[in-house]
């Protein structure tokens, strides 16, 4: 695999990611069910195993790449990442003050979402 092919492949998982924890920041956490709630955390960890995965092989075997391009890629990748992350954040508040209203909701404490990698 090439650089640019694991570059585009990092940046579509974190586009993934990101729509992911946009739909959930924009939904009220007492409309889901414990199964979409499940359903969503296993598909964040998966996503976020893929991309765990693809930039370690990113460094390990493009280490000593450092063309002006690469160099790009990765900046975005990473704004990409600091704005997952907001997200992420965000939607722990929300499970956060969802428990305190609501002392049933407590037991989704459990089901945290996958922070970063």
């Amino acid at each position: 695999m090439f650089a640019q092919d694991i570059i585009t492949e990092i940046d579509a998982t974190l586009e993934r990611l990101i729509r992911n924890a946009e739909t959930l920041s924009g939904t009220d956490l007492y409309d889901l069910s414990d199964a979409e709630i499940d359903a969503f955390q296993k598909t964040q960890e998966s996503l976020l195993h893929h991309l765990i995965n693809m930039d370690h092989a990113f460094e390990t075997k493009f280490k000593s790449l450092s063309t002006k391009n690469e160099k790009s890629e990765r900046y975005k990748i990473q704004q990409k990442h600091q704005h997952f992350e907001k997200l992420t954040k965000a939607i722990d508040k929300n499970i956060q003050r969802a428990e305190k209203k609501l002392p049933i909701f407590s037991k989704r404490s459990k089901k945290r979402i996958i922070h970063s990698f």
